[in-house]
């Protein structure tokens, strides 16, 4: 493998990669328009501290548990647009007056709130942790990655049906580079540049999942990820 292709993971790639993602169900991607988040999104004060800590106050009442990252996108207007998967919904222009409604309306009551102005979210969306300030290792190859999926992408003629992101820390550093794929909410890690074609041809445009980059998906405890790789290896 190339030197060009390992940059940013230095790092043992020993560690086994199946059951590595803690359990969550749904996942809200802050619109920030910025790459430079502090090290801690949910105590660097603004929009993203005040939706997680009113998150915090309500979490006994949601059924399903709820995951919080910042992505690069800029909103499309004025507020903060909110991407959530798995229900694929662009809410748009939140405030944080909106956050008891968006709350008790879709992340409590499971129903895509009428109160927000909102779009659906159509095609894949990758999410590629860039995180920098939060770990170096992320900082330093997500980056390029970006770059080798933007190209890839391109090659594919995908741009106009897979959305690509850089976003804060997933979880799991040491297994950087993080790569999440939606609407099915696969995570990938140990991803270097020359594997960017692998995750394109085989997961986006053939729909089966790379099994030896595979961390776990959404929706599953770290045990049900490791009894996915043994359903897939016959066990």
């Amino acid at each position: 493998m190339s030197e060009t292709a390992d940059v940013g993971t230095e790092r043992s790639k020993t560690e086994p990669l199946p059951g590595t993602v803690k359990l969550y169900q749904r996942h809200l991607f802050v619109c920030t328009g910025q790459q430079d988040w502090p090290a801690k999104i949910e105590a660097g004060g603004g929009f993203l501290q005040a939706l997680s800590e009113a998150l915090a106050v309500r979490a006994s009442e949601m059924s399903l548990r709820v995951k919080v990252t910042a992505c690069d996108e800029p909103s499309k207007g004025p507020g903060y647009d909110l991407l959530v998967f798995p229900e694929a919904v662009r809410y748009l222009g939140v405030q944080a007056s909106d956050l008891p409604a968006l709350i008790r309306d879709h992340l409590i009551g499971n129903r895509v709130s009428k109160r927000i102005a909102h779009e659906p979210l159509t095609g894949h969306h990758i999410f590629v942790c860039t995180h920098g300030t939060r770990d170096p290792q992320c900082g330093g190859c997500g980056p390029p990655l970006i770059e080798h999926f933007s190209a890839a992408l391109d090659e594919h003629k995908l741009t106009n049906t897979v959305s690509l992101r850089g976003t804060s820390h997933v979880g799991g550093h040491r297994f950087a580079g993080n790569v999440l794929v939606y609407p099915g909410g696969d995570w990938y890690g140990y991803v270097t540049l020359d594997q960017v074609p692998r995750i394109i041809e085989q997961h986006i445009v053939n729909g089966q999942v790379v099994q030896d980059l595979w961390r776990g998906r959404m929706g599953l405890t770290p045990d049900e990820q490791l009894r996915q790789v043994d359903d897939w290896h016959g066990g």
